[in-house]
């Protein structure tokens, strides 16, 4: 089966940021591999067995030359599981996902046209052919997320709303299949590393967190305790801190005018938090939407919207002038904006990217939270509407 290359840095995008631990660290019972392969076109040059190392660097840890019959293999030890490549010849790169005790089999090209990456079958591990079967649904997906979106912005420039509201029934639908069809497949990798990495980047944190936590439950059950594991089970602690159904952190922090806004004092009324900072551009790509939520409730006393701005890229003492500067340059002096110095108050929410926003109700519970930028102001605005209506009953 051909596959299109994996993209090491995309597919572990959220987990190998942190640090992967040196190929040659020991951390647990060493276990074995064998890598065998052979290349479809005449290459120059050697073959490498590479590993990323703690900072997402491939390492080289093997090389051989290619035989006669254009095959190469590479047999070895590896103390934990971990995200390898085999380069051939620097002419393309295959990722490979391994828990350790893997028998492959790869058959390439060996080389990359100007236009696309050439193909590649990898055999010998169900837990790679699934996770590559969810990356293919992946891109299908994003396809159509893309022809919808130019739809959406044609029907926009041409004002006509009915046919924007067809196309978010369209979206709403294309998202509802895409999810049925990717959770069963990961489901089906369990625990292994093909499955933590899928799970951590095509699963929801905030719509599917049930399923990681129940994932991060079985890793501790089984006494999994590898470097992705661990991170893993931090990261779903650290989530579940600002978890849906879960007490809403209180906290105190100083506004613009160096007042003190305190949550707990706020309490009998739906507060919607949005977490953001001057560099991140999903988060000022989505203040219009917000301008126009906060509008939109502005004759209601029993709602209140706070901007936390957090994770600012200065020092603490450049903070304040450096949010104020950029308010008012922006024209977002309408906000009310506190300042999270330091990001503590964003660590208590378990807040991993920005924008983040959190919707708490009456009675101080989170009732609502999503991250990232939904791509228009109607889809911000709808969002908005809906979880104020549902904190206010």
């Amino acid at each position: 089966m051909k596959h299109i290359i994996i993209a090491i840095c995309l597919v572990i995008s959220g987990m190998a940021c942190q640090s992967q631990p040196q190929a040659n660290t020991p951390t647990g019972t060493e276990s074995t591999y064998s890598i065998s392969g052979k290349v479809k076109s005449t290459v120059s040059g050697k073959v490498y067995l590479e590993r990323m190392n703690d900072r997402n660097i491939p390492l080289r840890i093997d090389s051989t030359a290619l035989s006669a019959d254009k095959s190469f293999s590479f047999k070895g030890k590896m103390s934990e599981p971990g995200i390898y490549q085999v380069n051939i010849a620097n002419q393309q790169i295959i990722g490979l996902i391994l828990d350790g005790g893997e028998t492959l089999n790869i058959v390439a090209d060996g080389f990359n046209m100007p236009d696309q990456p050439g193909s590649f079958s990898v055999d010998g591990s169900p837990m790679m052919a699934k996770f590559n079967q969810v990356v293919a649904e992946s891109q299908k997906f994003r396809q159509t997320q893309m022809d919808l979106q130019n739809q959406f912005d044609a029907a926009t420039q041409k004002k006509d709303e009915k046919k924007k509201k067809d196309i978010q029934v369209s979206y709403q639908a294309a998202e509802e299949k895409y999810n049925a069809t990717i959770k069963p497949m990961i489901g089906e990798m369990g625990t292994s590393l093909a499955g933590l990495i899928a799970i951590n980047n095509f699963l929801n944190p905030e719509k599917d967190f049930e399923t990681f936590a129940k994932v991060a439950s079985q890793l501790e059950k089984e006494g999994k305790n590898h470097f992705f594991a661990k991170l893993f089970i931090q990261d779903v602690k650290r989530r579940s801190a600002g978890s849906v159904g879960a007490e809403a952190p209180d906290f105190s922090l100083v506004d613009l005018d160096g007042k003190s806004v305190k949550l707990s004092e706020l309490r009998g009324k739906v507060v919607v938090l949005d977490f953001w900072a001057t560099w991140c551009g999903p988060c000022i790509m989505s203040f219009p939407g917000m301008k126009l939520s906060m509008d939109k409730f502005k004759d209601n006393p029993n709602v209140k919207f706070l901007f936390v701005n957090t994770y600012e890229r200065v020092s603490a003492d450049q903070w304040k002038s450096t949010v104020s500067t950029f308010v008012k340059q922006r024209g977002f002096t309408s906000f009310p904006v506190i300042l999270d110095v330091g990001g503590e108050v964003a660590g208590s929410y378990g807040v991993n990217g920005i924008p983040a926003k959190f919707c708490i109700d009456k009675e101080g519970k989170i009732k609502f939270k999503s991250t990232g930028y939904l791509g228009s102001n109607d889809a911000i605005v709808a969002e908005m509407t809906h979880w104020i209506e549902e904190a206010s009953k």
